[in-house]
């Protein structure tokens, strides 16, 4: 269950049926189809019942096609809402590469791509919060409204550690640091004490493991970003 995908729009029934699909049927019949199997998932699946395709975030690993997701959870302003995780489960019917749009075997780690997710007990009304694409233009990436969907437990770990940024934060702030720069500024000894002190504090009072620590700093330092840009 491992990998979280992050959805960061939802595309328009009407677009995807007069613009996206005859988009990917050219673009295969163009260039060749680059991953037979997830071609013919699409062609089995691409008007599936209670699905939809989504344009998602940076995957955070590689998720093949067919991956199975048991939660849902709504995201604003960058925070994930406790309250708003939900056993919801659902299945990943097909990647899409973003370039030269076309069925993939697989999300690839770090890339902006599409998918085509099924909901199994029917479309969740949180989905209705995600920008909706009805036309070709740039999507602001910095949409502020997010739907996560991943295991229950994976996603509230990313909650415990969400509001350890925000103590980093906070922590940094009162000992006078507001930007990345006045943290790099610092010697190796002081750095060193304050690596201590946030360690200390996501393990104990957010009961972080150690292995989930190493990017607590700088989820900190990004949270101070957001605050003071």
């Amino acid at each position: 269950m491992e990998g979280y995908l992050v959805l960061l729009a939802r595309y328009s029934p009407v677009f995807v049926e007069q613009e996206l699909i005859p988009e990917i049927e050219k673009n295969c019949e163009q260039f060749g189809i680059y991953y037979p199997m997830a071609y013919n998932a699409f062609r089995k699946n691409k008007f599936a019942a209670d699905s939809m395709y989504f344009h998602h975030s940076y995957a955070v690993a590689d998720i093949p096609t067919g991956r199975e997701y048991e939660a849902i959870a709504y995201s604003e302003g960058g925070k994930i809402q406790e309250d708003s995780i939900q056993k919801c489960p659902s299945k990943v019917l097909c990647f899409f590469t973003a370039f030269r749009t076309q069925p993939s075997d697989q999300a690839m780690r770090g890339h902006h791509e599409l998918s085509l997710i099924q909901f199994v007990k029917g479309l969740p009304p949180m989905i209705n919060e995600l920008v909706e694409i009805t036309e070709r233009k740039p999507l602001d990436v910095l949409e502020r409204k997010k739907i996560y969907l991943g295991a229950e437990s994976e996603l509230r770990k990313l909650v415990l550690r969400q509001k350890t940024a925000e103590a980093v934060a906070e922590l940094l702030e009162n000992i006078g640091i507001i930007h990345e720069e006045d943290y790099s500024a610092l010697d190796e000894e002081r750095t060193s004490e304050i690596n201590k002190m946030i360690k200390k504090m996501a393990v104990e009072k957010y009961e972080l493991e150690e292995s989930d620590v190493t990017d607590v700093l700088h989820d900190g330092l990004f949270v101070l970003h957001l605050r003071n840009k």
